[in-house]
């Protein structure tokens, strides 16, 4: 891996957190699918980059950011995991099981970047306090992106270009030994555990209707994924409208209510 390259991989990181892709960029570059793919694409392998960062993604599948947790780091994750399986030519099962430490590691730098952030507010504030507009688009835009990319592009970008590498070098020694085994068999796993959280989810309310629903289409009318994805979207429209409809008569006929009283 060239040094550009790794410092592509550390911008694609970089703008997982960043604002540049209008508030979305946490949801889209911030998915170890994306990352994937990205992140094959600059190595020159998007395919083998998409299929790992797809079964990179399998393990977030439940795992959610509630009350500003932040459980591990998907992006870093789906970004070191694709390098390393291009790289040193390992399996999805494989990366997986480096992915995951890794993701873990991401969340030190997210909470370093927030205690950060913490002091561009109050640097905000004075600004504002001083009456000076520019002082307070510096302190809000311009040095917290400084900042962010500091401390997500430059490691990600030094990990991609030394840490690739060395991890080839460590599975070429190890390779044919039970190691790799364990590491293949511990990364098959893993998924599972994702698609776990996501179904214990799922039966906990009304969502488990459609669960079987698509589970009919693709076992009893071989519907593909692309059919079941957009029969979906279809369902999901109409649930949310007829909700709110519900929710409107609702509040209609409590008003009456309160009219009549």
């Amino acid at each position: 891996m060239s040094i550009f390259q790794a410092l592509l991989c550390g911008i694609c990181y970089y703008m997982s957190a960043g604002t540049w892709l209008v508030g979305v960029g946490f949801y889209t570059f911030g998915r170890a699918l994306i990352q994937g793919f990205f992140t094959g694409l600059i190595l020159g392998d998007p395919i083998t980059g998409t299929m790992v960062g797809c079964t990179i993604q399998l393990i977030y599948l439940g795992v959610m950011s509630t009350g500003g947790s932040f459980p591990a780091d998907q992006a870093l994750a789906g970004i070191m995991g694709t390098a390393a399986a291009i790289t040193a030519g390992l399996s999805a099962e494989e990366a997986i099981a480096i992915a995951v430490p890794i993701g873990l590691l991401g969340t030190v730098l997210y909470n370093f970047r927030m205690v950060t952030a913490t002091a561009f507010v109050h640097m905000a504030d004075k600004y504002a306090a001083e009456g000076n507009t520019r002082g307070i688009w510096y302190a809000n835009v311009v040095f917290p992106q400084v900042a962010l990319f500091l401390i997500y592009a430059i490691p990600c970008t030094l990990a991609c270009y030394y840490g690739a590498p060395a991890l080839a070098g460590i599975v070429d020694s190890l390779a044919g030994s039970n190691a790799i085994r364990v590491i293949g068999v511990i990364g098959g796993m893993l998924p599972v555990i994702g698609i776990a959280m996501n179904m214990k989810a799922i039966f906990k309310g009304e969502a488990r209707l459609f669960f079987f629903i698509g589970f009919l289409m693709v076992v009893y009318l071989d519907f593909n994924m692309v059919a079941v994805s957009l029969f979906a979207l279809l369902m999901a429209l109409v649930y949310v409208n007829l909700k709110g409809d519900g929710a409107e008569k609702a509040l209609a006929f409590a008003e009456e209510d309160d009219d009549d009283e």
